[in-house]
């Protein structure tokens, strides 16, 4: 039975918690807080009070997990009810059913193409019962009381506004259905799996064995550098280089106390994700008294409580890690049956699983679809014959994956939320060690900092790792040992037991920094998270390749730590020299590029007293001469020089560089330009390009072209493709008639942007909590809802929105509300 239980709501709870509610307003009161005078406990499953502050942020306070999962269930509905109901069906292995059979969609984080069929297949293959069953097993009460609670509350959204009352987006469709426990809990998996076996949908889904074993292509019988040439264009893999470039990820700091004016902690914050699609953040404030559980914050669709932000005492974010989540496994196939793999000489047979989907064809019509796909004891087969991905008569290769057991996700995310300090962050983080893909970086509110990385990693030992052990190498014929080495991606041999691993490192083996300065990460390893500090000696696994301890860091890294150093040396042109809140906010709109610092003045130099070089060379060279070397919104040059860059590989490669990369100097090195004839023609072939090729589209600032559409108006907005300040959209030509090149998104999706999207800024007064940031989409996914560009406003103009978090600063924020909604 569902009730709207206001009048009950003064007398059932605490004077301490809800004293503010029957003082906000007479009229209210009146409705809310009068009538009989019966004070017995609510008889209901489910209830909680649901309060409003500006830009749609949901405040919820309830007594337990079940009444707090319930209400945020309720308001994340009203804000995406259309997209997440799409992911569901994606969920259940549904969407040729609904979507048709030759239809496709873009995957979760790049955008990939993923076919219909296939994603229906991973998910029946994988998403099973057994796969909720043994996650909730394993779960809390807590855990399980907040899943509960927040189906519970998505449904009945769903049942008041009725099929018709849906967004225009899904309004009668029939793909919107109520969700179940079981999606909730596949959703969970999901994400955890998002940089490992979710970026293999299409490979895993279509894998088959050979028609004719004797015809297929042999990997062994290819000479070693042209199989790793075909294992470098594999797209599965691409998507992965994708987090190891740091194309998606993050960055925070963590100050504290010796580092601030106030002597407190100071924490920033800006995760790097798609702002379209499932990957979407949303905000909430959800306090459990029962728990003592008080957290404001922002978390992905579909997790029901806060995985980033902050409580009274300490804030804390996250941003992606190195960890190896998976490794590929090589099975060496029986010669009489590709269906069938050679371990410690035991022929052993693949499962086979067959599996049904039903799909809509071209004409509208419903038909079954029968396809049966394999699983190894180490995980499902896959296959990409362009990337090096084959199955034929002597090899198939498989994919295990450690958050496949990943079952402590919400417990973890639980505990982070009642640490009252870094060092119980630091236990909490260990506990589970159970955050699918993140390392922690936290300030509590007496000035300690913490950098932790508490992700998920293969159990692999590095013996396992080791030259002629696991990872088939040259005296194999294979080239695994070599892409371990230098693209990071971990191949082993299936072929023995000596080889075996199941689950993940344990907490104990994880690195961690407590401070009282500052710490940083921006997506680079665990090895240097403080100009002072380097972590050294944790398991390879953690950070193989070129992201191993010791390697060169990246762009943002390095800027991180630049920052630090002239902040506070007092070189930076600021007053003072500690951090502020207000110095930290206009540190990070300034942009800085770091590498531009240090590799631009040579080039420049030389290609303006160059006697070969064009004129139209020369004036980009005079451009880039004059830019601050800042991807501010009005620096010209930005965009010139981002797109220069790019075409130089981001400087990766170590020929680009007059002084090389030291390991004793990670800051300064590598320096200057080098190999500046190959620069300048690539540079010539760049300003001939119709995107610069006159001297108005060389001086374009990025509040020129990093445009969205508002309202039917345009917003310039901030932030650059490689800079802490991150942003990008879709480059296309300028609709409009402009003849520049903007950098844009679909209006209604967002499809084409990424980068900042929930930031947030966080210290402490003697009040408590002092928070600004932004949610730079805002918190509906639809577009007729007044919260789909209210923040994107703000962000384009430079401003920030407060995030109210004690009663004083909700009352001044409140919008809305209180609604108690019970069921």
């Amino acid at each position: 039975m569902l009730s709207l239980n206001l009048r009950s709501s003064c007398t059932q709870r605490p004077i301490r918690a809800l004293g503010w509610i029957c003082l906000l307003s007479l009229p209210f009161l009146l409705s809310a807080c009068g009538g009989d005078d019966d004070s017995s406990p609510p008889s209901h499953a489910y209830h909680a009070t649901l309060r409003y502050t500006a830009y749609g942020a949901p405040h919820i306070e309830a007594v337990d997990f079940k009444g707090a999962g319930y209400a945020y269930g309720y308001a994340f509905a009203k804000d995406n009810v259309c997209l997440y109901s799409e992911e569901l069906v994606t969920l259940r292995g549904e969407r040729s059913r609904y979507f048709g059979e030759a239809g496709t969609y873009f995957g979760q984080l790049f955008g990939e193409t993923l076919n219909n069929v296939d994603s229906d297949f991973f998910y029946k293959l994988l998403f099973t019962e057994s796969l909720v069953e043994q996650q909730k097993t394993r779960l809390s009460q807590d855990a399980q009381d907040i899943t509960s609670g927040f189906v519970a509350g998505y449904n009945r959204y769903l049942r008041e506004a009725g099929s018709s009352g849906l967004p225009e987006e899904c309004r009668d469709e029939a793909w919107v259905q109520p969700m179940t426990e079981q999606d909730a809990y596949w959703r969970y998996m999901q994400l955890a799996m998002i940089g490992s076996s979710i970026s293999f949908i299409n490979e895993i889904g279509s894998a088959q064995p050979p028609l004719a074993a004797s015809v297929a292509r042999s990997v062994r019988a290819e000479g070693l550098a042209d199989a790793t040439d075909t294992w470098s264009n594999s797209q599965a893999l691409k998507r992965i280089a994708h987090f190891r470039e740091r194309s998606i990820g993050s960055n925070s700091y963590g100050f504290g106390r010796d580092v601030t004016e106030s002597g407190k902690g100071l924490v920033m914050g800006s995760l790097h994700f798609p702002w379209w699609g499932s990957l979407r953040l949303h905000q909430v404030h959800m306090r459990v008294t029962s728990r003592d559980y008080d957290v404001y914050g922002a978390t992905l669709l579909g997790v029901p409580l806060p995985l980033v932000g902050f409580n009274d005492q300490i804030a804390w974010m996250h941003t992606f890690s190195t960890d190896n989540r998976f490794t590929l496994r090589m099975l060496s196939l029986d010669p009489a049956n590709p269906k069938r793999y050679i371990k410690d000489g035991v022929s052993i047979p693949l499962s086979e699983m067959p599996l049904k989907i039903t799909a809509k064809a071209a004409n509208g019509a419903l038909r079954e679809i029968s396809r049966t796909l394999y699983m190894s004891e180490y995980g499902p087969l896959l296959t990409d014959p362009e990337g090096g991905l084959v199955w034929n008569s002597q090899i198939a290769f498989a994919i295990q994956d450690a958050n496949l057991a990943n079952y402590k996700i919400i417990d973890q995310v639980i505990l982070n939320g009642l640490a009252s300090d870094v060092a119980g962050l630091r236990v909490a983080g260990a506990t589970h060690s159970a955050m699918p893909w993140a390392n922690t970086i936290a300030t509590d509110r007496k000035g300690d900092v913490l950098y932790g990385n508490f992700s998920v990693a293969a159990n692999v030992h590095d013996l396992q790792l080791a030259a002629g052990a696991c990872v088939p190498g040259q005296e194999q014929g294979l080239p695994f040992f070599d892409l371990m080495n230098t693209l990071g991606t971990v191949v082993m041999t299936g072929a023995t037991s000596q080889c075996d691993w199941s689950g993940y490192i344990d907490g104990s083996l994880r690195p961690w920094v407590i401070r009282s300065d500052y710490v940083l990460n921006a997506n680079d390893s665990h090895w240097w998270p403080n100009l002072q500090i380097f972590l050294a000696g944790y398991p390879k696994i953690i950070a193989t390749g070129p992201y191993a301890e010791g390697q060169v860091q990246g762009e943002r890294t390095r800027a991180g730590h630049a920052i630090v150093r002239d902040r506070l040396s007092g070189a930076d042109g600021l007053a003072g020299s500690q951090f502020t809140l207000a110095n930290l906010q206009e540190i990070f709109l300034q942009a800085r590029f770091f590498h531009a610092e240090e590799w631009l003045p040579d080039f420049t130099a030389a290609c303006l007293t160059s006697p070969t070089a064009s004129e139209a060379a020369r004036d980009a060279c005079a451009v880039l001469d004059g830019w601050e070397k800042k991807h501010g919104l009005t620096h010209s040059g930005a965009i010139l020089f981002q797109e220069f860059y790019a075409k130089l590989g981001r400087l990766a490669d170590p020929k680009w560089w007059a002084i090389p990369y030291s390991v004793s100097d990670p800051l300064e090195t590598p320096k200057g330009a080098a190999s500046i004839a190959e620069a300048m023609a690539l540079f010539e072939q760049l300003v001939a390009d119709p995107q610069f090729n006159s001297p108005q589209k060389r001086r374009v600032r990025p509040a020129d072209v990093q445009i969205l559409l508002r309202d039917g108006r345009p917003l310039s907005i901030p932030g650059g493709a490689y800079t802490f300040n991150n942003w990008n959209g879709q480059k296309m030509l300028d609709p409009f008639g402009s003849g520049n090149y903007i950098y844009t998104a679909d209006p209604s999706t967002n499809l084409g942007a990424y980068g900042n999207s929930y930031i947030q800024f966080v210290t402490w007064d003697n009040a408590g909590p002092i928070a600004e940031g932004l949610l730079t989409y805002g918190q509906s996914a639809h577009p007729s809802s007044p919260h789909f560009s209210d923040q994107t406003k703000r962000y384009a103009t430079g401003e920030w929105v407060k995030l109210p978090y004690t009663e004083a600063q909700i009352s001044a924020e409140l919008t809305g509300g209180p609604i108690v909604l019970s069921e």
